[in-house]
């Protein structure tokens, strides 16, 4: 059984958007911390400290609940990176955002966990982008714009995409494991934030 730790004091309904950003709050870290399966509606309704039928005149469904907490992450991430990303220039940005990729990942692993690490079901229809996936493109799409940049007109968007691919890819592989493995002996975080970005960014 889930605990769902400090349970709210039952509340009255309404609050409007706090209320809102409070659902969505605990329902990050109860899906970042027992898996987005695991945990139900009634669940997150405890948590915060309302009825269930309470819950559902914020969202529609659980899907639709999913989906705005997939958001959030995602939203949090592109905040940290506009902010990095407006402070350098050249492969001193990329160097920056992909510490704050990391830190983001570190700091905050229940977001992160919900944006990366939650596997989609269901069908893939092309023709429409579901908000999650939009919202990890904006988050991707500043790092592609960072390396474009960096790389400058010399190269085609093909092999950008495949450079960018790979970078974002090799981040999210650090992250998920020292996420996952945190009794692994790990060498000091910083030291080794630096070498990992130092030898990706190596040769750009």
């Amino acid at each position: 059984m889930i605990r769902t730790k400090a349970l709210s004091v039952r509340k009255a309904r309404g609050y409007g958007p706090a209320r809102r950003m409070e659902i969505l709050n605990h329902a990050m870290r109860l899906i970042g911390e027992h898996g987005v399966q695991t945990v139900s509606t009634r669940q997150i309704a405890d948590a915060v400290g309302i009825s269930q039928p309470s819950l559902y005149a914020y969202f529609p469904n659980r899907q639709a609940l999913i989906e705005a907490v997939c958001v959030q992450a995602f939203e949090r991430l592109i905040l940290v990176m506009t902010q990095v990303a407006q402070t350098a220039t050249g492969l001193d940005r990329l160097k920056r955002l992909g510490r704050a990729y990391l830190m983001f990942g570190f700091e905050q692993p229940d977001a992160y966990r919900v944006g990366f690490m939650i596997e989609t079901t269901g069908p893939f229809d092309p023709n429409q982008i579901e908000p999650p996936l939009l919202a990890g493109l904006r988050a991707y799409g500043l790092h592609r714009q960072a390396l474009a940049e960096h790389l400058g007109p010399s190269r085609t968007s093909d092999e950008i995409d495949r450079l960018a691919q790979s970078l974002w890819a090799s981040l999210h592989g650090l992250v998920a494991l020292m996420i996952a493995r945190a009794r692994f002996p790990w060498a000091e975080r910083q030291a080794l934030i630096d070498t990992h970005l130092d030898r990706l960014l190596t040769g750009l």
